[in-house]
């Protein structure tokens, strides 16, 4: 499983991503909403195949899904998760079952681009009480445009690390989903994210 984009969550939008602009000296851009899921992106391309989201409620929706609910909860903008990219959502499942997890069936999502293209796309979730949100989410984009090659450039990825009280248990999970991601141990569950920017390093918890 390829590392596809790692996420910010953040309580509104508008607000995180103007204080990132000022912190990296690029603005995201590009993302929108997510129709029946009540959030919005904007995005930040990191490489060709890898980007950086910024997830918040979108006011324009009514309800709102888990996601939203949750990311109402924060106080300040945090390191949510990752997701990783597969062609293969089936095979993903099979191996995360027998790893003792608990994936649910893929979810069909898809969002209009601001200048009129509609990506589609599938999510895979591997649900896990013990793990959380230190395991990944599995994105098929199905054929749509990588939202890496058209998101704003001139952020690179220096590291990203998952820490974990149980740090090689986690690891030995992700070699199980074949997932190559660094793992630290550490006090409490969280993410670091350590980005090259025109403004210099920058660290995200």
């Amino acid at each position: 499983m390829i590392l596809d984009h790692i996420l910010l969550g953040a309580p509104n939008l508008d607000v995180a991503s103007d204080a990132f602009a000022n912190l990296s000296g690029i603005t995201p851009d590009g993302g929108g909403p997510h129709p029946g899921f009540g959030t919005r992106n904007q995005l930040l391309s990191l490489d060709e195949g890898l980007f950086f989201e910024i997830i918040a409620p979108d006011p324009a929706q009514a309800e709102n899904g888990h996601r939203a609910e949750s990311l109402l909860k924060l106080d300040v903008p945090k390191m949510l998760t990752f997701c990783t990219r597969s062609g293969d959502l089936s095979d993903i499942a099979d191996r995360a079952q027998k790893a003792g997890l608990a994936p649910r069936d893929p979810v069909a999502m898809s969002r209009t681009r601001q200048d009129g293209v509609t990506l589609a796309w599938e999510i895979l979730y591997l649900d896990s009480p013990e793990w959380g949100d230190a395991i990944p989410f599995v994105i098929d984009w199905k054929g749509s445009p990588h939202p890496a090659t058209t998101s704003p450039m001139g952020c690179t990825l220096i590291d990203f690390t998952v820490l974990h009280p149980k740090s090689v248990e986690l690891a030995n999970m992700y070699k199980k989903l074949g997932i190559d991601v660094s793992v630290q141990a550490s006090l409490s569950a969280g993410f670091i994210l350590r980005l090259e920017t025109p403004n210099g390093e920058i660290v995200l918890t």
